[in-house]
């Protein structure tokens, strides 16, 4: 019989337990019962591993050869690809057992193989710590950097001991062997090379975008050409609106001046020397024909550059490989989309066509205004009303803003602790606890205007804050309007994505891929926060009455996989990850949502009586505006925390979190202006 007042002993488990609920066995990954993009943990035993390269991006890559139970009689395990500094990398030897949480499924050259994803935690267990049961394996879990947060429970540490004296490692290699191994991964060739650097006489791998549909050239061969968007002065030139030359003058790159008379008919570009011909025999050119269009990015390998049968400009040819039994097929079209897969060297080429398609849309423009109007178009932007130096009222009332927003700052550091949610975590910032109010402050520009020392309001800053805040609103008003479609594009892997205008101008083989790609879901919702009780300011001692202050914050798609854990979807159809949503957002605002149906309702009610004696046409024209004002988050509203008609109180925590400030350029407003936003980061929910 228990004394009361000890910890109640922890029930013993199993002899031999089964693979812990949240995790996947192997073999279903390689089955594909799990779809490409999907997260999931996985639990498996090292038996191979490529130590880390440099990428020519900032990470390196190491890849990990895994097996489990459900393979552990197959030869081939799964490849688990990591993408990170080499400070990050896991050390690993023969044997060890690794514990993967938030990995993604990706299917790459037709194969399914695992990613390492931005919030991936990877745990090592030493094999030679390893002891057997009923010992658990914790004994054995090795130090991991600070990103590899996840600390493995008593059930998993558990089943590695269990998992690591089951499995058969007949097929595994000593130390020895597997460290020979690991050092000859070091030794590959690297044969790639962009097309400003090829050369005559030599083989090549190359990752190109299609530029124009191929087509047969007779004898079973077939044409393609190709360009990653780099000038290489032994190509063929070619010019604007279909015509050729032999070579132009540097002042032209892209070839829009007429030089020549022949036609290279439905050529849409790039212009200048940026695209080569490349002539594919079978087995490549039967791959082509079937899975190859223009606009896609495709990895081409082992092609040989040389001087055409003119002896002016380089070519490309691929044969058939006979150094290898059977056919090798050396043509991959490359996913474009994701950014945890996509090879740094595509991304850079994605990134090259982007301002390539830029230029060329600023050049046409000059050229055509040249045209039209004879003369350069002209430029008349007048900043005087904007530098008139400020008067004595100005200097007064900037004076007093600086010193009311120090104030705050100060009031915020001395405010007491509140019961804040552990629930919720947020980065560890350097910075002091923000307010909401001391955030919305007017920021202010030291600078010297006619000799003398000014401040200047901007009209946003680039900043990072920590705050403790509750949520009062959230938009749109409908959880299943959480998470968005839009179609992929190939410019989706990088950071620095131009909004559609700039990109209209991409090639008509650009479009054509646009039309045809898949829809792809990602999160896009804002809550409203407040402070959880308002800073004692001058201003506030005076003003009981007034509200609180409030801002909107913005929550993107990689933020809130952060915050929720869970990965976009259409919530319409996935009633699964509609609730889980639900459950996980009801942490972080309590019966928040439960007052807006209520509200909603109520408003609804009260607006029906109000317009009980108009005919249908002014309902329906009454509803069509309301529906147009959820376009964007309102600026004031909140449904729940001010609406009558609901007694009940709003129950929901504070909690810590991080909010950036940062502007966007608004082109939509009466003469474009930059706008101050928020959004939230480095937050998370812990549902575990």
């Amino acid at each position: 019989m228990p004394v009361r007042g000890q910890p109640k002993a922890a029930a013993p488990l199993p002899t031999e337990p089964s693979l812990p609920s949240r995790f996947t066995e192997i073999r279903a990954i390689l089955e594909g019962r799990l779809a490409s993009g999907s997260l999931t943990n996985v639990i498996g035993l090292v038996k191979d591993c490529r130590l880390p390269t440099a990428t020519n991006g900032p990470d390196f890559k190491c890849t990990l050869i895994l097996k489990d139970l459900s393979i552990e009689d197959d030869n081939d395990g799964i490849e688990f690809n990591i993408f990170r500094s080499e400070a990050d990398m896991p050390q690993v030897a023969a044997a060890d057992v690794v514990l993967l949480t938030r990995v993604k499924v990706q299917e790459y050259r037709s194969n399914l193989s695992l990613i390492a994803h931005a919030t991936t935690s990877i745990r090592t267990y030493t094999a030679s710590k390893i002891p057997r049961l009923p010992d658990t394996a914790q004994v054995a879990l090795a130090p991991a950097p600070k990103r590899d947060s996840y600390v493995p429970n008593r059930e998993e540490n558990h089943y590695v001991s269990y998992f690591y004296h089951k499995v058969n490692k007949d097929d595994v290699p000593d130390e020895h062997t597997f460290r020979a191994r690991a050092e000859q991964s070091l030794n590959v060739k690297e044969k790639f090379s962009e097309l400003k650097d090829v050369r005559d006489g030599r083989f090549y791998d190359l990752i190109v975008q299609v530029v124009k549909e191929p087509y047969d050239s007779g004898s079973g061969n077939l044409t393609l050409y190709v360009s990653d968007y780099t000038e290489n002065l032994n190509f063929f030139h070619k010019t604007w609106d279909g015509l050729e030359g032999p070579g132009l003058g540097g002042g032209d790159p892209f070839g829009y001046t007429s030089h020549g008379a022949s036609t290279l008919k439905d050529w849409a570009g790039p212009y200048g020397k940026m695209s080569i011909q490349i002539t594919c025999y079978e087995p490549h050119a039967s791959i082509i024909r079937s899975e190859v269009t223009s606009g896609l990015w495709v990895q081409l390998r082992n092609v040989q550059i040389k001087y055409g049968r003119d002896g002016q400009f380089l070519e490309g040819f691929m044969r058939e490989d006979r150094g290898v039994a059977g056919a090798k097929i050396s043509v991959d079209v490359l996913e474009v989309t994701d950014r945890d897969t996509i090879d740094p060297r595509l991304l850079k080429a994605i990134g090259r066509c982007r301002d390539y398609h830029k230029k060329k849309k600023e050049q046409i423009k000059k050229i055509k205004a040249a045209e039209a109007a004879g003369q350069k178009r002209k430029a008349s932007l007048s900043l005087e009303q904007g530098t008139r130096p400020p008067n004595t009222n100005d200097r007064r009332r900037l004076k007093r803003a600086t010193q009311e927003q120090k104030q705050r700052g100060r009031d915020a550091s001395e405010q007491p602790r509140l019961d804040v949610n552990d629930q919720v975590q947020c980065e560890v910032h350097p910075a002091p606890l923000s307010t909401i109010e001391s955030i919305l402050e007017p920021k202010l520009w030291e600078t010297i205007v006619e000799g003398k020392k000014t401040f200047l309001a901007v009209p946003f800053i680039c900043a990072k804050y920590r705050s403790r805040v509750r949520i009062v609103d959230f938009f749109p008003p409908s959880l299943e309007n959480f998470a968005c479609s839009r179609k992929q594009t190939c410019y989706d892997g990088l950071n620095d994505n131009e909004d559609s205008s700039d990109n209209s101008s991409s090639s008509s083989s650009n479009d054509i891929a646009a039309r045809s790609a898949p829809r792809v879901w990602e999160w896009r919702f804002a809550l409203q926060v407040e402070d959880p009780a308002p800073p004692e300011t001058t201003e506030r001692k005076n003003r009981k009455q007034d509200p609180r202050p409030r801002l909107w914050v913005l929550v993107d798609n990689t933020e809130a996989e952060c915050l929720t854990s869970l990965t976009a979807t259409d919530l319409r159809q996935d009633q699964k990850t509609l609730e889980l949503l639900r459950e996980r957002m009801a942490i972080l605002w309590g019966n928040l949502e439960d007052r807006k149906t209520k509200a909603a309702a109520w408003r609804q009610e009260r607006e029906e009586a109000r317009n009980a004696a108009n005919d249908e046409k002014r309902r329906r024209r009454l509803g069509d505006a309301a529906h147009l004002r959820l376009e964007r988050p309102p600026l004031e509203s909140s449904d729940a925390e001010d609406d009558a008609g609901d007694d009940e109180p709003l129950s929901n925590k504070p909690f810590a979190c991080c909010i950036r400030q940062y502007g966007i350029y608004d082109k939509q407003r009466e003469g474009a202006e930059w706008v101050r936003c928020f959004g939230l980061f480095g937050t998370k929910i812990s549902i575990y």
